[in-house]
Order: C-alpha cells, then structure tokens, then sequence
C-alpha cells in the first residue's frame, strides 16, 4: 500500500470502502450478532490464522532453502492475517455476508493487537517504531465505518438499501481490477526478481493456508470457502509498513510485493469454482 503511486491509492481505497459498504448493505444487525454468537466459529477462524498458518510459515521459512529476505517475508505474512482484498472473493458468497464482513474486520483488527506478539518471539526487531495509530485509523475508516454506515442503512431503509448494494459491489470488483492493472508490472518484477524457488514456497504456503482455512471453517460449505480464502490472503499492507519502519533496505519489500501477486489467482480460481458450483446445484435443485 506504502508503495503504491496516488492513483492505485484512491482506488484501493475506493474498493475497500464499497466492498465494506455493499457487505454492509446486505447484512442486518441481527446477522452480526449471530455472527458474534458463534464462539465455536470464530474461535476456529482465530486458530488457523494466529496459531496454525504462523506454525506453517515460520516451519517452511526455517526449513526451506529461501534467501534471508524471503524468508523473512514468509514469516511477516504468516503472523500478520487480515487481508482486505479477501472481502473481493469472500463478498460473493450471499448467503454468509455477515460471517465474510466480520472476518475481514476481525481479522484485521487483531492483527493489530496479536501479530506484534507474535513476531517479538520470532522476529524481535519487527515491531520496532510501527506506527500503530495511523493504521487503526485506516482499519477503522475503511472497513469499520463503512460496514457500520451500510447496516445503519439496512436497517433504516431496507429497500434502498438492496438497490444500493449491487451497483456498490459493481463498483468495488471494477476498483479492485483497476489496482490489479496499474500495479501489474510491479507483481511481475517482483516476481522475476525473487526467483522460481521463493515463488513456489510462497504459492505452498499460500494452498497450505488455504486448507488449513477451510479444515477449520466450521461445517458449512459456505464459511469454510470464506476461512480458506480469509486465512490465505494475508496482511501484505501491515506486513509493508512493518518491513519499511523496521527493515532498512529493499530487500524485503520484493518477496511482500510478490505474495501479494501470488495470493489472488488461487482464491480467484478457488471463488469461481465455488460460484460455478453453486450455480449448478441450483440448477438441479430447480429442475
């Protein structure tokens, strides 16, 4: 996000703030508080990424063959969960929108508090001089609020409220494309730049955190797509402003850049089987 030029900015901002607006739009009060209900499952959503994922990522960083740097990156990402770009994947399973917006807010929140926990135990100098105010206050403007302001609509005005939500979805999918093409040649370097072999552990790590989401996500086909996707797709922005407060050098942003590539076409290919799936169950359920 730090690395960003102003452009890819304004519309990263744009696709968090709709995606959290139409989540909002399309989940009632009464679905968040079921969501906070759930104990057993958000207990598991909280194990796979603060305990099992942070075991695969520091286990593959000490025993594979990576660079310093590499490595270094794999174990930021193992203990920093949170990815907001999830909510672009797990936003089109309808029927678990308040589990997909609480995950994402949840997530990213406590990344705040745990993740730096974490990494004084695996990496000491990680934390130092991290600018904690300044990104609470992004978490809050850009996820909190906007899901706050989308059910406060719901919940006032039910009907506008479902005509707004689909133009809103519209236009976080075409904001979120917009930031994968304006920051494509940078991925690609990257990419290039890290080598075949860190490229390989990172889409290892990226499958393994994915089964590791969907083992723990709960008995619904639903919440265990949104955990697979939620626990795979890591904090790469916090993971950026802790490499650039703590590491001096370039070295490790280029791994971080690249995972933040690598991450989207497995969840993309993850959510269209499951909307093409869903598609056809409902088909024969219709027939």
């Amino acid at each position: 996000m730090f690395l960003m030029d102003s452009l890819s900015k304004i519309f990263l901002y744009l696709f968090l703030v709709t995606s959290m607006l139409g989540v909002g739009l399309q989940t009632s009060v009464m679905d968040m508080r079921s969501l906070l209900e759930s104990k057993g499952l958000l207990l598991r959503l909280l194990a796979a990424n603060f305990i099992v994922v942070p075991i695969i990522g520091i286990a593959m960083a000490r025993m594979m063959n990576l660079s310093p740097e590499v490595a270094t990156a794999l174990i930021l990402l193992a203990c920093t969960p949170g990815g907001v770009s999830a909510v672009q994947f797990t936003s089109k399973i309808k029927s678990s929108l308040a589990f997909a917006g609480g995950a994402a807010v949840t997530l990213s929140f406590l990344s705040m508090i745990i993740s730096p926990l974490l990494l004084m135990f695996v990496l000491p100098s990680a934390t130092a001089g991290l600018p904690y105010g300044r990104i609470f206050l992004n978490i809050a403007v850009l996820l909190l609020l906007p899901l706050a302001v989308g059910m406060l609509v719901r919940f006032k005005w039910e009907e506008l409220a479902s005509r707004l939500a689909k133009p809103f979805a519209i236009i976080g999918t075409i904001s979120f494309l917009v930031v994968l093409i304006l920051l494509m040649n940078i991925r690609k370097q990257a990419m290039h730049e890290i080598g075949s072999t860190a490229v390989i552990a990172m889409l290892l790590f990226i499958v393994l955190s994915m089964a590791t989401g969907w083992f723990l996500g709960g008995p619904d086909r639903e919440t265990r797509q949104i955990s697979a996707t939620a626990s795979s797709m890591r904090f790469a922005a916090l993971c950026l402003v802790i490499a650039l407060n703590s590491f001096p050098g370039p070295g490790i942003y280029t791994p971080l850049i690249a995972f933040s590539a690598l991450m989207i076409p497995p969840n993309l290919l993850f959510t269209i089987f499951y909307i093409i799936q869903k598609k056809r169950q409902s088909r024969k359920s219709s027939q």
